[in-house]
């Protein structure tokens, strides 16, 4: 994604007055667009989630994958039990090479009104990929925010090295964009579970030592707290030695990733961070941006 300087207003996070974490899950098939078949492992864990969630009682964010309020709407539904903002992301979760922006976008939205009863505030595209024309099917579709970017370097999937950090009004549609969190402008290394994960200790003596952003927007998926049988599934041999070392670390290295979350979630607690859900941060910002 490209934004010149005129394409966008970075929204000040201190209208917020305290630091604030929002926690996101990406509530979708298995591994995301890895699977050559989609696998529904992940959305079984959900109980084991709501359980850990209700303990913390701290509120989440979820951005729905649209298919799975047709297909798996008692699971879906379980997430209820706890402090949860439903949002949408996409509706079949294909990658962005495949995906036709507008069927995903209005098909998402029509699952998501049938399931809910109300129209979303909120969409996250797979795999961090959204460009102009899908800010634009957004705001005609009646859609306030958007968290999909993430503010980083991904090889073969993206470059956003000169993207916003911060939160920002883009001028022509009027979406709020919530990237994901980096650790700051100059070390771009998104501050999400998979990424920690992938690193091991590192990012949590990094996390502790160092000043974070004023707003956290944390991404994970089931995937990343949970040890998966389709894990097995992810065609390895199609991918680079790099990225087969990376898979293999993240998405079989073991159950730990609800472990890394809970440890993840003190670390802010002992920071001074307040959770919050992202639309209550949206409505705190909008009514900055239209100052």
């Amino acid at each position: 994604m490209t934004l010149n300087e005129e394409g966008y207003t970075i929204l000040a996070s201190r209208a917020l007055k305290k630091k604030v974490a929002c926690l996101t899950l990406d509530v979708e098939q298995d591994y995301g667009t890895l699977l050559e078949e989609p696998s529904y492992d992940g959305i079984e864990h959900i109980p084991d989630l709501v359980k850990f969630f209700k303990g913390r009682d701290i509120p989440l964010t979820c951005f729905v994958q649209g298919s799975l309020l047709e297909t798996h709407p008692t699971q879906i539904k379980q997430l209820g039990a706890m402090d949860v903002e439903f949002e949408l992301h996409s509706f079949s979760h294909l990658g962005a090479k495949d995906a036709d922006a507008k069927f995903e976008i209005e098909s998402g939205k029509r699952a998501y009104r049938n399931f809910f009863g109300r129209e979303p505030m909120g969409y996250r595209c797979p795999d961090g990929v959204i460009n102009q024309e899908g800010y634009q099917i957004l705001a005609a579709n009646g859609f306030k925010f958007d968290s999909s970017i993430f503010p980083s370097l991904r090889p073969g999937a993206f470059s956003n090295l000169r993207t916003p950090v911060k939160p920002y009004l883009l001028s022509n549609t009027k979406i709020i964009e919530f990237p994901i969190s980096v650790h700051s402008s100059i070390i771009r290394i998104p501050i999400a579970l998979s990424y920690i994960k992938l690193l091991g200790k590192l990012p949590f003596c990094f996390l502790k030592s160092v000043a974070l952003p004023e707003l956290i927007v944390f991404d994970f998926h089931l995937h990343d707290l949970f040890q998966l049988d389709s894990a097995k599934n992810i065609p390895l041999e199609k991918h680079s030695f790099i990225y087969r070392w990376i898979y293999k670390r993240i998405y079989q290295g073991g159950g730990s990733g609800l472990r890394i979350l809970d440890e993840f979630i003190t670390m802010l607690e002992k920071r001074g961070y307040t959770f919050l859900k992202l639309v209550d941060v949206y409505e705190t910002l909008s009514e900055e941006a239209c100052e």
